[in-house]
This record gives structure tokens, sequence and C-alpha cells, in this order.
């Protein structure tokens, strides 16, 4: 699930044959080259990194491809909204989609249907250097943030890193005026997404042993939010 702060833009399938599994998300597009540019600055260089709701497959695919190879790549996906408008989505398209945009790749492992909001995950056991949600905690309900935070918290070790990209409120305010119409945009279509304060997230992450978070500036009025794992 992907949205650029100034739009939502909706997944569409593509036409081309040798494709006609993968979605295509033009805000994924535009977003992953400064995204990659943060996993750059935080990612150590071999381990497991879990992405919680993929989307289209078209982050995962191109993180995969140009960070090390010896970062290995667990994708996943949500049978959730695709988009303000859609309807429940398919979470078996949404993973032949993931699995399209990343065959042949040894580094990404087959994705899995997740849903952040569960007191268990299906990788439950397993060890993560990293966990990384792109545009989620804004267009979906607010217990998805809190189940984000508390399942990374139980997925990492000491020194693990949850990096949250997407647009926030600070201090309890959304700016610039793009952020503010997009916020009542989206609580219009559904009242329990919206942006969410950067307060809220650093309480909720430090009760789970999350130190405070570096919070980095990101195009189209976005943060990239690392939290590491102190315990």
């Amino acid at each position: 699930i992907y949205f650029a702060t100034e739009m939502a833009a909706s997944m569409q399938m593509t036409t081309s044959a040798s494709v006609n599994k993968r979605m295509f998300a033009p805000a994924a597009d535009r977003n992953k080259e400064p995204i990659c540019k943060m996993l750059q600055k935080y990612l150590p260089q071999k381990g497991c990194v879990l992405e919680v709701a993929s989307g289209s497959g078209q982050h995962v695919s191109y993180f995969a491809q140009t960070l090390p190879s010896t970062l290995t790549w667990q994708p996943t996906e949500y049978s959730g909204h695709a988009s303000f408008s859609s309807a429940q989505q398919e979470v078996q398209a949404a993973l032949e989609s993931i699995s399209s945009y990343c065959e042949g790749m040894s580094n990404v492992l087959p994705p899995l249907a997740l849903d952040a909001s569960a007191a268990t995950w299906p990788v439950d056991g397993s060890e993560f250097v990293a966990v990384l949600a792109t545009n989620i905690t804004h267009i979906s309900p607010f217990p998805v943030t809190e189940g984000l935070i508390s399942g990374a918290a139980r997925q990492l070790g000491p020194g693990g890193v949850l990096l949250i990209y997407g647009p926030f409120k600070v201090g309890g305010v959304a700016s610039p005026e793009s952020n503010v119409r997009f916020d009542g945009s989206l609580r219009s279509q559904n009242a329990s997404w919206g942006l969410r304060d950067l307060e809220t997230l650093q309480a909720l992450a430090e009760e789970q042993g999350f130190a405070a978070p570096e919070v980095n500036e990101m195009p189209a009025n976005n943060l990239m939010l690392m939290f590491k794992k102190l315990r």
C-alpha cells in the first residue's frame, strides 16, 4: 500500500502478458530512491529485513537489487484497502504481484499474508535486523500502528531498527497545508484513518524498548522515522 502525501494513487494492473500479475503504484515508483537512501544509512550489510505491507512489490524488488545482496528480504501484504476508494483487495493478487516483481531474486523470500494488528505474526520466532513499514500508519486504523510497533519489538533484538515512512503530525499539528488537506481527506473517507502524531508513535515505541526516533525529512512532506531497539 503506497500513498504520496499530495494524493492517493490506486494500484493498477499492467497489461503486458509477461507481467500481467504485477500491480503498479506511481507513488512507489517516485519514492523508492529516497527511501532506499535511508535504508543505506540505517541497514546493516547482512541479515533479514521484514517489510510490512509490501504493496505491489515495487519497493522490495528495487531494494533487493540495489542494496547488498547479503541482505535478505521478507515481503508481506494484508488484504486491506489498496486505495481511498477501492474495495478490499484480494491478498492473493497482491502476493502474486510481489512474487512477479521479485521473480528470480535469490535474496527475496516468498511473500506472506500478515495482519500487523494481530497478536501474533506468521514470522514470529524468526530473527530480523530491521522492520520496514512504508505508508501504513495513516491509511489504516490506529490498532495497526500499535500492532506494527509491538510486532516489530517481537521480531528485533537489541540494535535492530524499525523504520516507518510516511506523513505525520508533529506536536499534534499537520504541516504544511497540503498535509492538513490530506489528513482531512483521509478522515472523510474513513474515520479511523489519518495522520498520526509523531509523539504518539514515540511513546508506543519507548514502551516496547525502542529509543527515541531519529527523524529524517523526506520529499513530498514525508518523514522517515528510525527507532532502534535497546532491549
